[in-house]
């Protein structure tokens, strides 16, 4: 299993790249097919655009799989990379679930192939999300809420943590009904999942991940800066981050 999370930022003005380079060196190939999936954005046109200028300038084949628009989720078989964009993300697993997507993307990750994105493309692959649908929703006075999601990875996820004012307070809040540690992700930050161990990535200085976790109602928190090495998950629940 190869996963990068990244906790956001924009593709088209680079502020992701190094973190891109990494996703698509992981295919593994040159001129690998990557393939994205921007149904939380309701498949938008520019954010297409965008994606297909960028990960075509950094060597890749482009195509993107839009579900509301009709497209098959067999696409997935044949890319050597999947990228997953921003936006609903309660919205996106529903469609998702509902057309065997999350079927399809575990079945191309199972053989190898890397997988990642952004925003909501970050929270997905995880158990339990930190998610703005409230907003999307248009649920009044409520910004986040926590959402179950595909469960590949036992861990809690954020994104935003510090570009979005509310997120990192909200989910020190959420967190005090979660089992285990959360881990949140300013934007130009990733969470990198190799199998069983993790990385911190980062491509714009002073973006850092969030250990939170509470124990005995006790609030632990601390700051994950970006590591080269590999650390075992398992290292996370114990609450081993010193850098």
């Amino acid at each position: 299993m190869n996963i990068i999370a990244i906790g956001g930022g924009s593709v088209g003005l680079g502020e992701t790249e190094s973190i891109d380079c990494e996703l698509i060196r992981l295919a593994g190939k040159q001129d690998p097919l990557a393939l994205f999936i921007p149904t939380a954005s309701m498949d938008d046109a520019g954010y297409i655009g965008e994606f297909s200028r960028t990960y075509g300038r950094l060597g890749c084949r482009v195509d993107s799989l839009c579900l509301h628009s009709g497209d098959g989720p067999d696409k997935i078989r044949n890319a050597d990379l999947v990228y997953v964009g921003g936006g609903n993300t309660k919205m996106m697993l529903e469609v998702w679930r509902n057309l065997g997507v999350d079927v399809l993307l575990r079945e191309h990750a199972s053989q190898g192939k890397p997988v990642g994105g952004l925003s909501a493309g970050a929270l997905c692959w995880f158990r339990v999300g930190n998610s703005d649908w409230p907003i999307y929703e248009g649920i009044p006075g409520v910004n986040t809420a926590r959402l179950d999601c595909l469960g590949w990875v036992d861990l809690v996820l954020c994104p935003h943590t510090r570009d979005e004012g509310f997120r990192l307070g909200e989910f020190r809040e959420m967190m005090k009904s979660e089992r285990g540690p959360g881990i949140g992700l300013d934007d130009g930050c990733a969470i990198q999942i190799r199998d069983d161990h993790y990385r911190i990535l980062s491509s714009i200085a002073g973006s850092v991940a969030h250990f939170i976790e509470w124990t005995d109602d006790q609030l632990v928190e601390a700051e994950i800066g970006p590591h080269d090495d590999f650390r075992p998950l398992e290292s996370l629940k114990l609450r081993r981050v010193a850098e």
